[in-house]
């Protein structure tokens, strides 16, 4: 059997006239000898692309149909409407590029797909059509009691296996990989396995960096469970462990098969753990647009967001980013505006009772590195002002001991973006654009501490 995806570019307005013949001939074009499906559509993210997907018998029953009366009709009309030659794609790709399932949001990036929208069987029967061995879902105790089983039932009838790992960030490390390779060996996991990730973005991440070690690489998808995995950790390829008390400091960078991202699992987090997920969104707007900060400061009250536009939004910003630097050169440094000191801070606290949760610390740390931005890349008080009322309202005060700087600042220097001896930060010009490869020193890091201690 032949199996034929091609992507057709089109002049503007043309796309339509296309549809037109298409639809004219398409049942004339299934008529064929050795035609066993045909189907046609846009592309999901440009009006000016469509995919036509055929099935035939043998290149015999192809060939046949390019020399048909037919063909020599619709395909003149078809030339005449093309922006650039058409783009012939593996059709291994075909569920990814296919219209999502109803009620779902779609977007394409270059080797993996996200879908937005609850858990569906259109997601299992792509995954069933990967022909993998076995599936095997890592999960936490919470995910394996809360969102276990609602993946389950749609799991049935295929040989999965389940790993669960104690929960927290506290536990993202070498010995807990080391206990998800075990099992992997125990199960007698191949190449042609599958890891499904279930939890939020310490399973995303360890999950992911066991999955592409094991074996030298086993395939992987991503179900992040919170909003804070759902927003950042669904995006970029970033995977690891923490080590030496550093954050991230071990990993590699490697894209999943795709990304299942269903907001009904919201609704399974404590509040504390939605706020905390929520930081991410506010940084992704402060640092590339500035709209979606106006509008993000309407929403007061996270019970009354909309997260089934928000998180596709949020994305879509980081997308963006991502893929001009997909291996952190230059550009995507700017998701790391807020991390520089609340990384420090969380790492800080994680020997502590007193522990933080990830965007507790961002969002302090976002407050600290907006006030650096006011005295070196020039953003205006009026809107350090608007970020450190909106944050404090969102998320209150944590007081940072003075006291604690210096270990802060050993801290920020081990940090990896660092690229000689200057602690480098990212810093806000306005809110919604961002400088890269900014320093400080010492002083002004401390002065920033001051800064935000003092609207406690």
């Amino acid at each position: 059997m032949i199996e034929r995806l091609v992507k057709l570019h089109f002049r503007p307005e043309a796309t339509a006239a296309f549809e037109a013949i298409f639809a004219e001939s398409r049942d004339k074009i299934r008529a064929q000898a050795g035609c066993i499906h045909l189907e046609g559509w846009r592309a999901i993210d440009n009006p000016n692309c469509y995919f036509t997907y055929s099935r035939w018998l043998d290149e015999e029953s192809l060939n046949a149909y390019r020399q048909s009366d037919l063909f020599r009709g619709v395909w003149p009309r078809t030339k005449a409407l093309f922006s650039a030659k058409p783009e012939a794609i593996s059709a291994k790709r075909l569920s990814e590029l296919a219209p999502p399932a109803a009620g779902h949001q779609r977007m394409v990036l270059d080797d993996y797909h996200l879908d937005f929208g609850p858990l569906a069987s259109t997601q299992i029967d792509w995954l069933k059509s990967c022909d993998y061995t076995a599936w095997v879902v890592i999960a936490d105790e919470l995910t394996e009691k809360y969102c276990w089983p609602r993946l389950l039932p749609l799991l049935e009838g295929h040989p999965t296996y389940l790993i669960t790992v104690p929960a927290g960030e506290r536990h993202k490390h070498l010995d807990t990989t080391r206990f998800i390779w075990e099992e992997l060996f125990r199960l007698k996991a191949g190449r042609r396995w599958c890891v499904l990730n279930l939890g939020g973005g310490v399973i995303g991440d360890m999950g992911g960096f066991a999955a592409s070690t094991f074996k030298r690489g086993i395939d992987f998808i991503q179900l992040p469970t919170t909003l804070l995995s759902q927003v950042d950790a669904s995006v970029g390829g970033k995977l690891g462990v923490d080590f030496y008390e550093l954050k991230n400091s071990i990993g590699v960078f490697r894209n999943p098969r795709a990304v299942w991202i269903d907001p009904a699992f919201l609704a399974t987090l404590p509040a504390r753990e939605l706020r905390s997920g929520y930081a991410e969104v506010i940084k992704h707007a402060l640092i590339a647009d500035h709209d979606q900060w106006q509008r993000l400061q309407q929403l007061t009250d996270l019970g009354q967001a909309d997260w089934s536009a928000i998180i596709p939004a949020s994305v879509n910003i980081k997308y963006q980013i991502v893929q001009q630097d997909p291996m952190e050169q230059g550009l995507r440094k700017v998701l790391n505006f807020g991390h520089t000191i609340g990384h420090a801070i969380e790492s800080y606290w994680l020997s502590t009772e007193q522990r933080l949760l990830h965007g507790e610390a961002i969002a302090a740390g976002m407050i600290m590195e907006a006030w650096l931005s006011t005295q070196i890349s020039g953003l205006p008080a009026a809107d350090l002002a608007e970020i450190s009322q909106y944050l404090l309202h969102i998320y209150g005060h944590q007081s940072v001991p003075v006291a604690a700087l210096e270990d802060l600042l050993d801290l920020m220097r081990q940090d990896k973006k660092n690229e000689d001896e200057r602690i480098n930060f990212s810093l806000l010009s306005t809110a919604g654009s961002c400088l890269v490869n900014q320093t400080a020193d010492a002083e002004l890091i401390r002065q920033s501490i001051e800064y935000y201690n003092k609207l406690g």
